[in-house]
């Protein structure tokens, strides 16, 4: 009996046990629901202001000061960029130099920035394209006497700021040249007060980089009369830093009449690179370079830079390793349409390349054709010029000037049937003008009253030329 009592005193704190265990465990369960739903609620805030109310990315260019050609090309790189990713927000950091644009991306407050390649970079750059050739230029006044970089000892020199590295290349310059350092007379300015001093004369000479066809320097071309030096130690200068090379400023570049330079002239360059961190999302960096090579046509409406940029030699080697993001876009995992079809299109280019030949063959000799009419014209006003000095009667001067407008008769219409090209009737037109001042003048010597025709003539010749 007490053995009995005992078995189900036994049983009865077990069920309590038990029950107390159920409770607690409802307990605990009940407690834990509030958390859970705390959990998710601060989750879907989370993700509802830092996701679908987040604020587009933005990506910030160092971009030289406002106004340069550079500052121009990334600013059309930003838009297009936009453009491309709607949710993507672009923003240009003016910059004075080259030495500004490492310090801001050194520091984070830039993603990329455009840098000289002989400038002094960090580890943490990456490269992503080459934007142009960063040229050496020395301009002088023609009328300083300055024929060489020799001459330059003793004269009043224009040079960048001291913090760039356009100022150390002058240097690195003179001393390619053995020139004096204390002889010299360099003096730090900006490019916009350089440029204003020399045209005032307030210095002989300037050295600056900036890229071929600088609309800066053709300005100052059409408002001074400067000589731009050659550098006939640009093979040698090139093979003592790796990151120059040789580049050749074709006669006429800046200006046509008289050209500017005189004849081909040598050059060095540095490649003026686009740089950006390594840190920075490849996919961003794959977009900004898919940018500058799918819209070169785009971008080339706002800055003539366009063309000239190009992607680095991963065969040579580059100066800084090339950023993942960049890399993806150079080897793109889908073969292109020229390796899937390399040997049809193989056959279509020999064809093509004969008709081209024949083609081109054609072509030179029409330009050919066309160069020889406009020098006959140009041999013929010269002639009336030279009878026009010679003339001694009116009736001379008469003949001279009635065969004078029938010659530009003759070139307007064959410039409409296309015999002559407009660089050809530009020529022609500078002598017209030569030779009508030279009738003129015969007329003012012999006291002839000038006739007024000239006018409707030369109203005819200017619309043509329009």
């Amino acid at each position: 009996m007490v053995g009995d009592t005992e078995k189900y005193a036994h049983k009865r704190d077990r069920g309590e046990e038990g029950h107390v265990d159920t409770v607690n465990r409802r307990g605990l369960l009940l407690a834990f629901i509030p958390v859970v739903l705390s959990a998710l609620i601060a989750g879907g805030l989370l993700y509802y202001f830092y996701v679908l109310k987040a604020p587009p990315p933005v990506v910030r260019i160092a971009a030289d000061r406002t106004g340069s050609d550079i500052r121009e090309l990334l600013e059309a790189v930003a838009k297009l960029a936009e453009d491309r990713d709607g949710e993507l927000r672009v923003e240009l950091v003016s910059t004075d130099d080259p030495a500004m644009n490492i310090q801001l991306l050194e520091q984070g407050r830039v993603d990329f920035a455009a840098i000289p390649a002989d400038a002094v970079t960090r580890p943490s750059f990456s490269l992503v394209a080459n934007l142009f050739p960063d040229t050496y230029h020395v301009l002088v006044r023609s009328d300083s006497g300055i024929r060489s970089v020799h001459d330059l000892e003793g004269r009043r020199i224009a040079v960048p700021s001291y913090t760039t590295a356009a100022y150390r290349s002058f240097w690195f310059m003179i001393g390619q040249y053995g020139l004096n350092p204390e002889r010299m007379r360099p003096f730090p300015l900006t490019q916009k007060q350089a440029l204003r001093a020399l045209r005032k004369g307030e210095v002989q000479g300037m050295f600056l980089m900036v890229p071929p066809g600088d609309r800066h320097v053709r300005w100052l071309a059409e408002t001074t009369d400067i000589r731009l030096l050659p550098l006939e130690q640009a093979e040698a200068m090139s093979k003592r830093r790796s990151a120059l090379r040789t580049i050749m400023l074709p006669k006429g570049l800046y200006a046509g009449s008289p050209p500017l330079p005189a004849e081909d002239t040598m050059s060095v360059a540095a490649a003026r690179m686009l740089v950006t961190r390594n840190n920075v999302d490849p996919d961003i960096v794959r977009m900004f370079t898919s940018v500058l090579f799918e819209n070169r046509r785009d971008l080339s409406i706002y800055s003539h830079l366009a063309n000239l940029i190009s992607k680095p030699d991963l065969e040579k080697g580059t100066i800084l390793p090339v950023h993942e993001g960049a890399m993806a876009y150079y080897n793109r995992d889908q073969p292109s349409f020229l390796q899937e079809n390399a040997e049809v299109i193989g056959v279509l280019f020999s064809i093509m390349a004969v008709l081209f030949s024949g083609i081109m063959w054609v072509r030179r000799r029409w330009l050919e054709r066309q160069k020889g009419r406009v020098d006959v014209y140009n041999l013929d006003l010269v002639d009336i010029g030279r009878q026009a000095r010679e003339a001694e009667s009116v009736e001379e001067l008469a003949g001279l000037r009635n065969r004078l407008y029938a010659m530009l008769e003759q070139v307007v219409h064959d410039l409409d049937e296309d015999r002559i090209d407009g660089e050809g009737f530009h020529y022609f037109a500078f002598t017209w003008e030569a030779a009508l001042q030279a009738i003129r003048s015969a007329e003012r010597r012999l006291g002839v009253e000038i006739p007024d025709d000239a006018d409707e003539a030369r109203r005819k010749l200017h619309e043509a030329m329009a």
